[in-house]
């Protein structure tokens, strides 16, 4: 029995020993090569958490933005050709207003008289001055018995800008005598409410052309009574009807008083019935039909024209020149 035990005890130890030396024998060393080693990847495993409820109540605690979707540009559309507009045309009334003016205001008007006494002839307004004469050229046309204003085309230098058309009576052999035809340069005088000579009829807003022919309205029996108008002359403007002069309606008389210088230039042309452009003009120029007993006065006199004097643009090289009305028979 204590044999046995011994052996036990032996064998015992034996084991331990091997256990040990096998334990402390260092690691088998890996045979030099030339081929390079082969890498080897660790993988190393995380372990996984049991539980992650802090990450989930921050999950659900971030409302989601809502991504709006970019919109795909549509390809923008080539405009479409358009039309140049056509520029708005001139209404010929505009080189005209006497066409559409009353009856009243083409026989009459005192408007630049003082009117707390229109008979005082030093009230009487004036002209202050003139544009140059080179501003405007006139056209008297025998044929159509039309007066035409032209001002300057600034890239020409020609007299082709229409300014103002007017209807006129000229000289008339069976009264007396034609108006003599030429180009002239008008001179200074200018009258406002003038007499004949040779009659107690007048006119107003003279302007001398030459010698004794004048631009003037048509005639009255009494000067400065607005109500003693004639109605021959009147109803004749348009055809030949005077001794000379050149007869036109108040507002186109008064127009060339203020407007036009002296040595502005006059060109009185027989004309020709194959002028096309003048009689296209001249068909155009109709005024208001005669009013018989219209009440004509100082307050009632209408004032429609496109102008008045204080916009004249007057250079001061021309003064307004004081001169003497030469004497005048009837025209």
């Amino acid at each position: 029995m204590k044999h046995s035990t011994r052996i036990f005890v032996f064998i015992l130890a034996l084991l331990t020993a091997l256990t040990v030396f096998a334990c402390n024998t260092p690691a088998q060393q890996p045979v030099p090569s030339n081929e390079p080693a082969a890498e080897v990847t660790t993988v190393t495993s995380t372990p996984v958490p049991t539980e992650i409820p802090e990450i989930i109540d921050v999950i659900e605690a971030v409302t989601p933005v809502p991504v709006t979707p970019i919109p795909t540009p549509e390809p923008t559309p080539s405009p479409e050709p358009t039309d140049t507009p056509a520029p708005t045309e001139i209404p010929f009334s505009y080189y005209a207003p006497t066409v559409n003016m009353t009856f009243e205001e083409l026989v009459g008007s005192l408007d630049d008289f003082n009117e707390a006494d229109p008979n005082n002839e030093s009230t009487f307004r004036l002209p202050i001055g003139y544009p140059a004469p080179d501003t405007y050229r006139i056209i008297v046309d025998l044929t159509w018995q039309v007066v035409m204003v032209f001002s300057k085309d600034p890239e020409t230098g020609e007299y082709t800008v229409p300014v103002r058309y007017m209807l006129c009576s000229t000289g008339s052999g069976r009264v007396g005598s034609e108006t003599r035809t030429g180009v002239f340069k008008m001179k200074p005088t200018k009258v406002r409410f003038g007499k004949f000579a040779s009659s107690p009829e007048s006119a107003q807003y003279w302007s001398l052309i030459f010698s004794k022919t004048y631009f003037h309205s048509t005639l009255y029996n009494k000067r400065r009574d607005l109500s003693s108008v004639q109605k021959l002359s009147y109803t004749m403007l348009g055809s030949k009807a005077s001794h000379g002069c050149i007869r036109l309606t108040v507002p186109d008389a008064r127009w060339i008083y203020y407007n036009i210088c002296y040595d502005t230039e006059v060109e009185i042309r027989t004309g020709s019935k194959n002028d096309e452009q003048t009689k296209a003009i001249r068909e155009q120029l109709h005024i208001a039909e005669w009013k018989d007993n219209a009440f004509l006065s100082v307050p009632t006199t209408p004032y429609t024209d496109n102008w008045t004097i204080d916009e004249i643009e007057i250079d001061p090289a021309y003064p307004y020149v004081a001169a003497t009305q030469p004497p005048v028979k009837k025209s």
